[in-house]
């Protein structure tokens, strides 16, 4: 009896120690596996244990350099870039990975969405973003990111590109929106997002169809 109860704690302790690596190798091919630039929170590994060892699993790779913190609860791992050298995470990725996290629908604002499609060069030290969800405040680095609760209509196309655009424009204005406007948001769309748009073109003013339709045309 008294030789079990000592062999005991050493069998959990075996355990213990041999789960936590194992889920850190877990964590490490998931984030791999999404490829460089992309941002997450404990929430993305929900599946493969408690909250608990989800965070300490993340700080202990935080803390070997395998990845970094960038904001409170979120993550990235750097990847290398051939022009820029080491690179992390863009701010949307950071922005999608907090949506994912809080379960938020997210929007930009028309500065922030204007900046994000090339159509402002301006860099603004502080980005508004519209949510369905209790109003917070994010750092990023020296960059301040605000959420604010709005429940309107427009939050009908958070997460999607014709939500992007329609902010774009609407920093533009109606009148205001020219040729070379549509080419550049062409530009920075992907095939499938520009298709997106005409999908939702019921959801935007009657003054953004045109241009949306002129955005998703399929000639390149």
């Amino acid at each position: 009896m008294e030789l079990a109860s000592l062999q005991k704690p050493c069998i959990i302790y075996n355990m213990n120690v041999a789960t936590a690596p194992n889920q850190s190798q877990q964590i490490l091919r998931r984030i791999k596996a999404k490829g460089g630039g992309w941002a997450f929170s404990p929430h993305d590994f929900y599946d493969l244990g408690d909250p608990r060892s989800i965070s300490m699993a993340l700080s202990r790779l935080t803390r070997s350099g395998k990845i970094r913190r960038v904001s409170h609860g979120i993550y990235d791992m750097p990847h290398s870039h051939p022009l820029l050298g080491q690179v992390g995470a863009s701010m949307d990725a950071v922005i999608d990975a907090i949506g994912r996290k809080r379960n938020l629908r997210i929007l930009p604002s028309t500065a922030a969405a204007a900046n994000q499609l090339g159509l402002s060069t301006q860099v603004p030290s502080r980005l508004i973003y519209h949510t369905d969800g209790a109003p917070t405040r994010v750092m990023l680095g020296n960059l301040q990111i605000d959420l604010r609760r709005n429940t309107g209509r427009m939050l009908a196309l958070a997460g999607r590109p014709s939500g992007l655009v329609a902010q774009a424009l609407r920093d533009l204005g109606k009148d205001k929106v020219t040729s070379d406007h549509i080419q550049r948001v062409r530009a920075q769309l992907p095939v499938s997002a520009r298709k997106q748009l005409l999908q939702d073109i019921q959801l935007v003013p009657a003054w953004m169809r045109p241009h949306f339709k002129e955005i998703s045309r399929d000639d390149d």
